[in-house]
């Protein structure tokens, strides 16, 4: 990190809120999602540094390839870069264009030479640079072949994006460097190799002239180069609600510990978190297999609630990116098994959080989450005693006994296996309550039950979604493995089995009678329905019923044939969506006729019923499937 303060007012849509930062990165990664204003932060931040040199999204204007547009309005560029507006492409790039990158080339060798060195080594490349009657014409230089062609014309985006980039990274003229999404065009590949390059340059401008500060403001997990907290916290991260960009400068050392030991797992399915608002996290691939489908199933869209479910590998991983996410203040949600209650650092996570404490205040059990789950924790304890030795045992409650017996004696057991204990008895009460309330009582199974709830209740506050029948496949129907001694591969076969038996059609009310607990938790996590086309529908076919009737009314010879052709006439645009089927008249001017409606965004055909009668301004008619 670098000690320089940055501070400056937001522009719209912040309304002037200000921005602070004690310290910036030597590599700083903008991110958010679309629409979260990174790039008017961009702009504030350039006017603010003074110095700083941008390349924003339209970086290559002038350098394409081709432009339907160069027939009608002339060809600027037709004979290179003329060097009487070399001074008007210098002003270009100070606002963000690309199209002074080959008058930089011309005027100074040493980025040049660094350039040509780099694409050469890459793509086997030659750069020339000619003049022709006061134009600077630019050629590339294929090595295998000699064969030359216009650079800024005739070669592909990928290379001229690296072009560009590369000069104005090796360029020191700016100590500050700011682009807008440095992936466009890229492939990954070559996104790990400019960020290569990136750090190679990157430091403290104010120590090494050579070197320069970087913002990248990116939508590409690629681009997150993290290698350690402090690239982590070097992350200035935006959301839809516009509320001051978020840092994580101010972490205490345990957690920054934390952090250094996730980063290493951080791959680029984890680093779809910094991209969304509000990120799902599950346990595991399977656990993210099943949501996924479940939510299909309902007939809703995770990508639609700009969300993304993310598989962590296990509780205790779960628990890091929750640390995370407070951090970052985003909305993330959490689908945690049992267990994760019971064993882990969950407890330690949300333990000081206000909304958690306020709804125990309001519950009136206290405000102390952990001396909550500790009470939890102490009941269970003599729950569990007392059944290792209860005579006879209910044949519902054998297994759970020879797993407790199994575990060793009470005196050895470390935490664990005690988180182990208590979950199993937990899975017991929701599988067998009737033989628990038998072989306990009905106050004892009660209290556990009341003070579970008001757990799940209490980390719901934080988008903490615990299962309380312990884990995700003790909820699936076809699961036959054992519900104590969990194994990969049977949870594995029971997740197969049930995206099978999803892939039929299946109704709100059947998820929720086959999955129970596990379908509420689902539902509770984001999702945006399937796209609506009838209501933007309704209002274009309103005025198609409308033109229809007066058709058919003002023409009372006009066959179908004509009806029609007369609507694809004065409404071309609607002769791929709507279409007239069926006219029947009667005296008079009363008439019947069906309008069929084309499939659209995975919705089937579908149709209208209308008559002389319908009054489309009010959208009076009613969409039903042909």
């Amino acid at each position: 990190m670098i000690d320089k303060t940055i501070s400056f007012d937001l522009p719209v849509p912040w309304r002037q809120k200000r921005f602070e930062t004690p310290q910036i990165g030597a590599i700083n990664f903008l991110v958010g999602p679309n629409g979260s204003g990174k790039s008017k932060f961009a702009e504030a931040l350039q006017s603010h540094l003074g110095n700083a040199r941008m390349l924003g999204t339209d970086r290559l204007s002038g350098m394409e390839q081709t432009s339907a547009l160069r027939s009608i309005f002339g060809d600027h560029f037709a004979n290179g870069l003329a060097k009487g507006h070399f001074t008007h492409f210098k002003n270009a790039g100070q606002k963000g264009s690309g199209i002074d990158t080959i008058v930089l080339l011309e005027e100074r060798m040493d980025l040049r030479i660094q350039v040509e060195a780099t694409l050469g080594h890459l793509f086997n490349r030659k750069i020339i640079l000619e003049w022709d009657s006061g134009n600077l014409v630019a050629r590339a230089v294929l090595g295998e072949t000699g064969n030359s062609y216009r650079l800024d014309r005739d070669e592909c985006h990928g290379i001229k994006e690296l072009l560009v980039l590369l000069t104005h990274l090796y360029n020191d003229e700016h100590p500050y460097l700011i682009i807008d999404e440095p992936e466009l065009n890229l492939h990954p590949q070559y996104q790990a190799f400019f960020m290569q390059e990136v750090r190679k340059l990157a430091g403290d401008p104010t120590a090494d002239r050579g070197k320069k500060v970087i913002f990248l403001i990116t939508h590409s997990p690629f681009m997150l180069d993290f290698r350690s907290a402090e690239d982590v916290k070097s992350v200035i991260s935006f959301d839809l609600d516009h509320s001051v960009p978020r840092q994580i400068l101010g972490l205490d050392p345990a957690a920054t510990a934390r952090l250094a030991s996730l980063v290493p797992r951080l791959n680029v399915h984890h680093k779809q978190l910094f991209f969304s608002d509000n990120p799902i996290f599950v346990e595991g691939i399977l656990d993210a297999q099943l949501v996924g489908t479940m939510q299909e199933a309902r007939g809703v869209s995770v990508a639609g609630a700009g969300s993304c479910i993310i598989d962590s590998g296990g509780c205790e991983e779960v628990n890091r990116y929750l640390e995370l996410c407070i951090a970052f203040g985003k909305s993330a949600h959490f689908l945690y098994d049992l267990d994760s209650l019971f064993g882990g650092n969950l407890r330690a996570c949300v333990k000081g959080d206000g909304s958690v404490q306020s709804f125990l205040v309001t519950a009136g059990v206290g405000n102390d989450f952990s001396k909550y789950c500790g009470e939890l924790d102490g009941k269970l304890t003599g729950v569990i005693d007392r059944l290792r030795s209860v005579s006879p045992v209910p044949q519902p409650l054998s297994r759970l006994i020879e797993f407790l017996s199994r575990l060793g004696p009470r005196t050895q057991w470390d935490g664990k296996l005690w988180a182990k204990a208590r979950v199993s008895v937990m899975t017991a009460i929701s599988r067998h309550r009737s033989a628990m309330v038998s072989a306990l009582s009905q106050t004892d199974i009660e209290e556990i039950e009341g003070r579970l709830k008001q757990i799940v209740r209490a980390l719901k506050q934080k988008n903490v979604i615990l299962l309380p029948g312990g884990t995700l496949e003790r909820y699936l129907p076809k699961y036959s493995g054992d519900h104590y001694e969990l194994t990969d591969d049977a949870k594995r076969q029971a997740v197969v089995a049930e995206i099978d038996e999803m892939a039929k059609a299946m109704t709100a009310t059947e998820l929720e009678a086959r999955y129970g607990e596990l379908y509420e938790a689902v539902c509770a996590l984001p999702s945006k329905v399937s796209v609506d086309v009838e209501r933007v529908l309704r209002d274009y076919l309103s005025h198609y019923i409308h033109d229809l009737q007066s058709a058919v009314v003002n023409n009372p010879t006009w066959l179908l044939e004509q009806v029609q052709a007369h609507l694809n006439t004065i409404q071309r645009a609607t002769t791929k969506v709507f279409s007239v089927q069926g006219l029947n008249r009667g005296q008079h001017k009363e008439f019947s006729a069906v309008v069929l409606i084309a499939e659209m965004l995975g919705q089937k055909k579908r149709l209208v019923h209308v008559n002389h009668q319908t009054n489309a301004g009010m959208g009076d008619f009613k969409i039903e499937f042909a």
